[in-house]
């Protein structure tokens, strides 16, 4: 079988042609450092690259919501450790306030303090997290918690959810407690009745005890007001538990966003050693087939002429 010189010719250029798309290729991946330049190349390694991305892409995630949840814990503790705080002054006025040594002045005086830090207590119910948000609503997180009705009572207005975000692909966190919960009741006997009282009227009822001098609601208010400080040790505590349990999630994800990236790192960067002593040997094999063809059209052109 013949070859003719412009089929010689012609699958000359054509190698060359695939040899310098090679070249230009393996040049483009060691500028961007990436092994699949199009899902075309290998699309068995481009799918992993995109599962691997994206699981990347969901630990960010997950991260990001790790960080609200941290803020949203951090203000809640802080404002329960006030509240705490203020409990602990107040039980030591319940227990002031049943003292027979008081006189009527003392009582009121002790009245004009409690209502005061019943103000401050209302304040940090009610307090905002970073973003306006409030901690003790509920999932009702734009309307305040607590506030006056139409009695001029303060009754709680947010609901009983926990807003429940992920952390992972199988877990999830409570992002608040509601504020009736994190600011509780306690049950009242009163002739053989069992009744619930609210914690703001726990306080009010005891301020009005002080002033009215009855000797049996203060004894009352002294342990109620006692449990409900016991109640917001409570409230801590679950903050505390919620918090470490975060900070481990935060060191779980960390690890496992570590892993994926070692993955897609394998998966997606390229090895510039090794690329480089590759292009190195397709140059060279560029050059040489370059050489050859330049001297096969002498040859072709010269018996052409003779």
């Amino acid at each position: 079988m013949k070859v003719s010189t412009s089929q010689i010719f012609d699958r000359a250029t054509t190698q060359m042609s695939k040899q310098q798309a090679k070249v230009s290729e393996m040049q483009t991946q060691l500028a961007t450092g990436k092994q699949v330049l199009r899902p075309s190349d290998s699309p068995e390694q481009a799918a992993l690259i995109q599962r691997l991305s994206t699981a990347l892409n969901r630990q960010d995630s997950y991260a990001s919501n790790l960080d609200t949840i941290n803020s949203r814990l951090a203000a809640e503790e802080a404002a329960l450790m006030t509240s705490e705080d203020i409990m602990q002054r107040v039980r030591e006025l319940a227990v002031q306030g049943n003292s027979d040594t008081l006189s009527t002045g003392d009582r009121r005086i002790i009245a004009t303090e409690v209502r005061a830090l019943r103000d401050q207590l209302v304040s940090l119910a009610n307090a905002q997290d970073v973003s306006g948000n409030y901690v003790f609503s509920g999932s009702m997180v734009r309307s305040q918690p607590f506030a006056e009705d139409a009695s001029g009572n303060l009754v709680y207005q947010g609901d009983q959810n926990r807003i429940l975000v992920d952390v992972s692909d199988q877990r999830q966190l409570a992002l608040n407690r509601p504020g009736n919960e994190a600011f509780s009741s306690v049950i009242r006997e009163t002739d053989g009745i069992s009744e619930r009282v609210g914690f703001f009227d726990v306080i009010d009822d005891f301020a009005t005890a002080l002033l009215s001098e009855d000797s049996q609601q203060l004894q009352n208010s002294l342990a109620e007001v006692s449990d409900l400080t016991l109640n917001l040790a409570v409230s801590i505590a679950d903050v505390g538990s919620r918090m470490n349990t975060a900070e481990n999630q935060a060191d779980s994800l960390a690890d496992a966003k570590l892993r994926y990236q070692t993955l897609l790192s394998g998966a997606e960067d390229l090895d510039y050693a090794s690329a480089i002593t590759q292009l190195t040997s397709e140059i060279m094999s560029l050059e040489a087939g370059q050489s050859s063809f330049a001297k096969i059209s002498q040859l072709t052109l010269f018996d052409y002429i003779r």
